[in-house]
C-alpha cells in the first residue's frame, strides 16, 4: 500500500494510497464514493475490507467529535464573524469538518448555532421555487458560464462556470471587471487544459465579454464531426434563462455576497469609502480582492463536495458534484467532453495570443506604482491578507494617506 500515484489537484503530488484515502475521508465522502475516486481517477482498485483496514490504521472515524466544546465555540464564532453568518447548521458542519480541521457532529453544531445566532436560525426557512425542467445527460454535456455583478458597485466583479449535469463549479474568479473578453477567455483555456478535453456545448448570454471564448470554443469543436460541432457547440441566450449558473448565484448571495455588500456599505456609512472615486475602488481591490478570492475558493471547495438533496418538482440526478462529475458511470451517465484537437503547446500559443491574466491584486499599473512609492516596497513584496481585519487596517492606512496628500 505504499505505491506512489499522480493525482488531480487537491491531493498532494505522488501521494500514497493512505494519504489519498485520508484526503477524501476528511472531505466527508462515503466509503463507496472514495473507492470510486480511487478506481476512476487514480487507477487503484482495493476491496472495501482493505479500505476499512486502512481507515482503522489511520484512526479515521465518522460521527465522533474529537474537539472540545470551547474549540468548536471559538471556530463557529470566528466563521460567523468572518462572513458565514447566513449558513445553516448543515453547511457550517461541513465547513468545520472539511476546512477548519474541527471534528464535530451535526447535532452539536445545530445546538451551538441556536445559542450563537438565534435570530439567524429563526429567519432561515425553506422556500420552494417552481423552475423550468432542465436536462443534462452527463458531465460536459453543457457548460454554463456567466458574470456576477452584485459587488460591482464596490469595484469587484465575479465570473464563474458550472457543469450542467453535476452542478460542479468549474471556476469562480474575482477581478476588477468581468467584461474583458481576454481575461474571461483565460479561465476557459485553463479549464480545458485541466479537463484535457472540450465541453460538448458552452452556454452563456450575449455579452461581448464572451466573444473570445466563443471563437476559441467553436474552433476547437469544429473538427469533431458530431451534429453539435462547430457553431452549434456555442449557445447564446438571455442571462435569466441560464438556469444552472443562475441557481449558483442565488446560493452565492446567501453564503457569500450579502456579507460583503453589508461590509462595504458600512465603510461607506463610516466615510471611509466613496465608490464614485476611482482611487478608492483601487484601494478596495488592493486590500480585499485576494481575501475575496480565497473565500470564493472555500465556497467552491464546499460546494463541489456537498451533497445535493433531491427536491420535489425538480428533475435531475442528486449527489455530490465532484462525484457526479468524475464518476458518471455510477449514475448511468457518460462523460460528454471531446478530446482536444491539438497539442498543449498549441493551446498555450492560443492562450498567449488571445488571452490575458487578471492584473496583480486587480489594480492598474499606475496604482501599483503609487503604492510602491508610498510604501517604499517592491510589488513582489506586497502583503497577502488572510483576515478581513488585517485587510481593513491596510485599507484605513491607505485612505488616511490619500487624505493627507489631498
Amino acid at each position: 500500500m505504499n505505491k506512489l500515484v499522480d493525482v488531480f489537484p487537491g491531493v498532494p503530488q505522488h501521494a500514497t494510497v493512505e494519504e489519498i484515502i485520508e484526503y477524501y475521508f476528511k472531505k466527508m465522502y462515503t466509503a463507496h464514493e472514495i473507492l470510486g475516486f480511487l478506481t476512476f481517477l487514480h487507477g487503484i482498485v482495493i476491496s472495501r475490507r482493505t479500505f476499512y483496514r486502512i481507515t482503522k490504521k489511520l484512526g479515521l472515524k465518522r460521527n465522533r467529535a474529537s474537539n472540545s466544546g470551547m474549540d468548536i465555540y471559538r471556530q463557529m464564532t470566528y466563521l460567523l464573524r468572518e462572513g458565514y453568518s447566513n449558513l445553516g447548521y448543515r453547511s457550517l458542519w461541513k465547513l468545520l469538518n472539511t476546512q477548519c480541521g474541527i471534528r464535530v457532529t451535526q447535532k452539536a453544531v445545530r445546538l451551538m448555532l441556536g445559542v450563537l445566532d438565534p435570530e439567524g436560525v429563526s429567519l432561515r426557512s425553506s422556500h420552494r421555487l417552481r423552475r423550468r425542467r432542465y436536462c443534462s445527460k452527463g458531465p460536459s454535456f453543457t457548460t454554463h458560464i456567466d458574470g456576477y455583478d452584485k459587488l460591482k458597485p464596490f469595484g469587484i466583479s465575479i465570473h464563474g462556470a458550472v457543469d450542467g449535469f453535476s452542478r460542479k463549479i468549474l471556476w469562480l474568479k474575482a477581478m476588477p471587471s468581468n467584461k474583458n473578453p481576454r481575461v474571461v477567455a483565460r479561465f476557459y483555456i485553463d479549464y480545458i487544459k485541466e479537463l484535457k478535453g472540450v465541453p460538448r456545448v458552452v452556454r452563456c448570454d450575449a455579452g461581448t465579454e464572451n466573444v473570445v471564448i466563443r471563437d476559441i470554443h467553436i474552433a476547437l469543436r469544429s473538427s469533431h464531426g458530431d451534429h453539435m460541432s462547430g457553431r452549434n457547440s456555442f449557445s447564446v441566450g438571455r442571462s435569466t434563462a441560464n438556469q444552472r449558473i443562475e441557481m449558483l448565484w442565488s446560493f452565492l448571495k446567501t453564503y457569500f455576497t450579502q456579507f460583503w455588500r453589508n461590509f462595504f456599505h458600512d465603510l461607506i456609512d463610516d466615510g471611509l469609502f466613496n465608490n464614485a472615486i476611482p482611487i478608492h475602488l483601487e484601494c478596495i481591490r488592493f486590500c480585499f480582492l485576494d481575501i475575496i478570492q480565497t473565500r470564493l475558493n472555500i465556497f467552491t471547495d464546499y460546494w463541489n463536495s456537498h451533497r445535493i438533496r433531491s427536491q420535489r418538482n425538480l428533475e435531475g440526478v442528486t449527489g455530490i458534484p465532484d462525484v457526479l462529475f468524475h464518476q458518471p458511470l455510477l449514475y448511468d451517465a457518460i462523460d460528454y467532453s471531446y478530446p482536444l484537437p491539438c497539442s498543449n503547446i498549441s493551446i498555450d500559443m492560443i492562450s498567449e495570443v488571445y488571452t490575458e491574466t487578471v492584473p496583480m491584486k486587480g489594480c492598474s499599473e499606475e496604482f501599483l506604482n503609487l503604492v510602491e512609492l508610498a510604501t517604499d516596497t517592491n510589488r513582489i513584496e506586497f502583503p497577502e491578507f488572510t483576515t478581513i481585519q488585517n485587510a481593513l487596517i491596510m485599507y484605513r492606512s491607505f485612505i488616511h494617506l490619500l487624505n493627507e496628500i489631498n
